[in-house]
């Protein structure tokens, strides 16, 4: 058995609690606990993102709480242990935007990584889907602060707002929708 830890440092076992130690795996050291033989990888966490596009507007969401707070991204979060990453993003956009979707009518656009610099690396699946689809009414929920339709003009002047890997991903998702 092997755990994915979300920090550099990682002082005791999770399992036994005993001082881990440091092993050579793949040319990098590990936390590995001599006492019940664990590993400790740094693998990224998955997550699943989706926005709902209208027209050539697509809807982001103002981050509320975490280290990224005001930033504007792809409605999305961590995916649960027993959730494909499609069921995920469609959780996620109805609890973060208020509109549900079905999974199955999400279109993969893309995926990405994102690196924070401090251990935590997230490998993110990145869908769209058009708002004719979607159910409900447009409101910020759960860890966003904000949500609201962005025009294709605005993502382009305002890209120190989107987080690097989100404007490609939003752009991508406008022309993969507007083409079915």
């Amino acid at each position: 058995m092997a755990w994915t830890v979300e920090s550099k440092r990682v002082t005791y076992c999770p399992t036994c609690g005993e001082s881990l130690e440091s092993r050579e795996h793949d040319d990098r050291p590990v936390p590995h606990c001599v006492e019940c033989d664990l590993t400790l990888y740094r693998n990224p966490v998955p997550m699943g993102r989706a926005t709902v596009i209208d027209g050539e507007r697509a809807l982001l969401i103002e981050r509320g709480r975490g280290a990224d707070i005001g930033e504007w991204v792809l409605p999305g979060g961590h995916l649960e242990s027993d959730e494909p990453p499609r069921v995920g993003a469609a959780r996620e956009l109805e609890e973060e935007t208020g509109l549900s979707v079905r999974p199955e009518d999400l279109t993969l656009v893309g995926d990405g990584f994102l690196d924070f610099g401090d251990g935590l690396t997230m490998v993110s699946f990145n869908y769209a889907v058009s708002r004719d689809v979607a159910d409900g009414t447009v409101r910020a929920g759960d860890d966003a602060a904000d949500a609201r339709f962005w025009s294709r003009e605005e993502l382009r002047t305002n890209t120190p707002l989107l987080r690097a890997s989100g404007l490609e991903q939003v752009l991508a998702g406008m022309d993969a929708v507007n083409r079915s």
